[in-house]
């Protein structure tokens, strides 16, 4: 069966496929109304790396990526003023109540204890304020400021700025109660704003705010979406210079986004609001597809003057092309699952199917929406044809068909790859910035965590897990001795601000033997005395309490590196460096193993890690893939080499553009890079696709693609062009990610075409390729109804 006998049949049975397709659409839309906005930093880190299981073994007690730090300045003065630690006190326990908090993980300076020397040698562990006693007067005010600058590394610089004008509360958050935007407002009402008044400043920062001020930034997607809707609804119909036009891919587009979203929702995920742009760009192929087959239902009414002919010869004409332009994006998607990130492998899933979708909202429905529609006014057909849009196209195929235009075109492509080359050394795995990429720098959130940055100079944590096969394994002092090591080395980093272990604890206590004079800062040498000292540290204690230190069954202990930013190289010279440092012989003690990473900035390198050995895997699947569907459309080995020459330039072109704007390929680029890598190959299987078909109507090669060009490649060229104009909207959004997201696929749409406009058929033209001469005779021989009228038309 043809596809021309094929669009006969769908016609007669056009109440049957109406009413399947109503059926599933009324099915999948009642899931679609219950979408939710779900995000989960989890779901993007690989569950099975070695640093993930660490971090989910000992997050409970070690602190996790899902942790908070809210910071009280002084406007003038210190902290040390009662109203100041009155309200640190507060916040401290204001912070315990909010919901999903892991209690026993809140802590500041007023939880904190030290070494208090009494009479007889002995050492207390006294907290800093006994009973939670808020001091009132000068000398306890003094007192306490005594107390905490006995405590360097420990309470000095870790709750209270080196500075003595900011203090920190911090806390953790269970994975499994997360509800960032509760977490958001519930922090706020709490625990700031009881704490608020023109004595203060109060900043708070930690991955579960983030997240929150996304989702507190969504309502604007709204008016984005009804911009954008507005914005392509007038350039088609300015293109289309019908409400028709305008009409016809928009149902393509609602039809596709009830699917995806209905799909999603079925089977129970989520949408994820920093990966909003992918739907959106997944509807906007369904539009682009629609425009196409629609320019061309214009074209065969033009030239048969009769409904039905136009749509079968439309809908054969395109099927083929449409088909393996939405096969290959859905299927270049769907090699994602490979990557062993769940976030990835739901998003492979489901991008998948969103796009397989538009097979029913483009191909079956086309012939019987235009059945039903009227047809185009002839004289409206004519306007477009004379068209500046098309007189511009024009203007522009012919001369580059020619001999010094392919040159000139070869030179241009060159030059492009010259400069993708030299801008893709920029880019970088990993954030590339000390602020969050996901908002503007401007923001309340990079404001707030650059402020508490300034003060406390570092908060983003490393953690080495330190396991003991034996409890006794604490009293050996070599232990304590190697992890004070492990700690000047890396504070010889740039990127580290200070660290923090239970060795400063020991050390402090050695001091308080001797009135906390520093000389005497130093760690025990024997085991009784590490013992004393450590019994002395967790001595009238909860296990709890000190969780944060040493595991309630003192088989663990942590290492805590406290590093300035997240920009992908540093953390992975932190890895690296600390890798060497414990693989030393030097550094090794029986019966410890020193355990690699827990914190944000652990659970980081281990995404970085996984990016940096699925990428370039990723890709090759996915051009390959694409290359195995273009093999099997054209029956050609050497087509897909053609058709994937402007898809790769595309992909470069984004790579430096990428390098160049400072953006680099994380956690949350990687689902939108990854999915876009096989966007645009449609733009070349229409041009080829028309170009076979030009030459079985007997025109000459150079002919048969400016035509092409301007009639299928105006298509093309709107679509593309678009794109573009719908994205500019997103700029507009408070979350930088979505609005640079959305640019970054609107150039590569734009860069596709480019390329499937210039340098595809130049290429053709030049070479003649044997694939272009074997379809067009594969197409003669099987003359089908639609194109016999064609030919006969072109040959009269």
């Amino acid at each position: 069966m043809t596809w021309y006998r094929f669009g006969e049949w769908i016609l007669r049975r056009r109440f049957l496929v109406l009413g399947v397709v109503g059926a599933m659409t009324a099915f999948f839309g009642y899931f679609a109304l219950q979408t939710q906005l779900v995000t989960s930093f989890g779901e993007l880190l690989p569950q099975d790396h070695p640093f993930i299981k660490i971090a989910h073994k000992y997050d409970q007690y070690f602190g996790s990526v899902n942790n908070v730090t809210i910071m009280i300045e002084a406007k003038e003065g210190t902290i040390y003023q009662t109203e100041i630690v009155k309200k640190i006190v507060q916040m401290t326990r204001n912070l315990d109540l909010v919901y999903g908090i892991q209690h026993g993980s809140v802590r500041s300076v007023t939880t904190s204890s030290y070494f208090k020397p009494m009479a007889g040698g002995v050492i207390l562990n006294s907290p800093i304020l006994p009973n939670g006693e808020i001091p009132t007067t000068a000398v306890e005010l003094e007192e306490l400021k005594s107390n905490v600058h006995k405590n360097p590394g420990v309470i000095f610089g870790q709750f209270i700025s080196f500075d003595d004008k900011a203090a920190v509360v911090v806390g953790s958050f269970l994975e499994t109660r997360l509800d960032y935007k509760s977490i958001l407002k519930d922090i706020r009402k709490i625990v700031v704003d009881p704490a608020k008044d023109n004595t203060v400043h109060i900043y708070i920062g930690g991955q579960p705010i983030l997240y929150g001020w996304v989702y507190s930034y969504t309502n604007q997607f709204l008016w984005i979406f009804g911009a954008t809707v507005l914005a392509v609804w007038i350039l088609l119909y300015l293109y289309f210079r019908d409400w028709r036009g305008a009409l016809r891919p928009t149902i393509s587009g609602v039809i596709c986004a009830i699917w995806g979203l209905g799909f999603i929702r079925l089977i129970g995920f989520g949408l994820d609001p920093l990966v909003l742009v992918i739907p959106f760009l997944i509807t906007a192929r369904a539009v682009s597809h629609s425009v196409q087959m629609h320019d061309r239902y214009y074209e065969e009414f033009y030239r048969l003057r009769d409904k039905e002919k136009a749509i079968l010869s439309s809908f054969s004409e395109l099927f083929v092309p449409s088909l393996s332009g939405i096969l290959t994006d859905a299927f270049g998607v769907l090699v994602i699952l490979l990557v062993p990130v769940l976030f990835l492998q739901k998003l492979a899933i489901t991008a998948s199917f969103w796009i397989a979708a538009i097979v029913v909202s483009e191909l079956l429905l086309n012939p019987i929406v235009y059945y039903y529609l009227e047809p185009p006014h002839i004289d409206v057909i004519e306007k477009r044809e004379r068209g500046v849009f098309k007189r511009l196209l024009q203007s522009i195929a012919r001369p580059m068909l020619e001999p010094g235009g392919r040159i000139a075109t070869f030179a241009a492509t060159l030059g492009v790859i010259a400069l993708c080359v030299f801008f893709w050394q920029g880019l970088k795995v990993g954030d590339p910035s000390s602020q969050t990429p996901i908002l503007w720098p401007d923001s309340p959130y990079n404001r707030a965590m650059a402020a508490i940055q300034n003060e406390f100079g570092a908060i983003e944590q490393f953690v080495v897990v330190v396991e003991l096969e034996k409890r006794d394994g604490l009293n050996n002092p070599k232990l304590y001795h190697v992890m004070d090591e492990y700690q000047r080395y890396m504070e010889g980093d740039a990127d580290v601000g200070r660290t923090f272990s239970v060795a400063d604890l020991l050390s402090n206590g050695g001091s308080a033997l001797k009135e906390f004079q520093p000389k005497w800062n130093v760690l025990p040498t024997t085991a009784r005395g590490t013992g004393q000292l450590l019994g002395g540290l967790l001595a009238g204690a909860s296990p709890a309490s000190t969780a944060y230190i040493l595991t309630p069954r003192r088989d663990a202990t942590q290492i805590t590196v406290f590093c300035r930013n997240r920009i992908g190289e540093n953390v992975q010279r932190i890895v690296l460096r600390t890798q060497r440092f414990f693989a030393d012989p030097n550094h090794q003690i029986p019966g410890v193993k020193f355990s690699l990473a827990a914190g944000i900035i652990g659970e980081l390198a281990a995404a970085n890690q996984e990016i940096i050995d699925n990428d370039v895997l990723l890709n090759v699947l996915a051009f390959t893939t694409i290359y195995i569907i273009v093999l099997f459309t054209y029956r050609s080995f050497m087509a897909g080499l053609y058709l994937l020459f402007p898809l790769a330039l595309a992909n470069a072109a984004i790579n430096a553009y990428m390098g160049a704007h400072d953006i680099g390929i994380n956690i949350n680029t990687l689902p939108v890079v990854t999915v876009g890598v096989g966007f645009g190959i449609d733009y070349s299987i229409y041009i080829v696709s028309r170009i076979i078909e030009e030459l079985a109507l007997g025109r000459e090669l150079k002919d048969a693609t400016y035509t092409t060009l301007v009639t299928s490649g105006k298509a093309v060229a709107f679509t593309a062009l678009t794109l573009v104009a719908s994205v500019l909207f997103w700029y507009w959004s408070s979350i930088r990610f979505d609005a640079e997201m959305g640019l970054l696929l609107a150039v590569w749409m734009f860069v596709s075409m480019l390329g499937a406009m210039t340098i595809l058929p130049v290429l053709i033209v030049t070479f003649n390729p044997g694939f272009i001469r074997r379809e067009r005779d594969r197409v003669i021989a099987t003359r089908r109804p639609d194109l016999a009228q064609r030919a006969v038309a072109a040959s009269s």
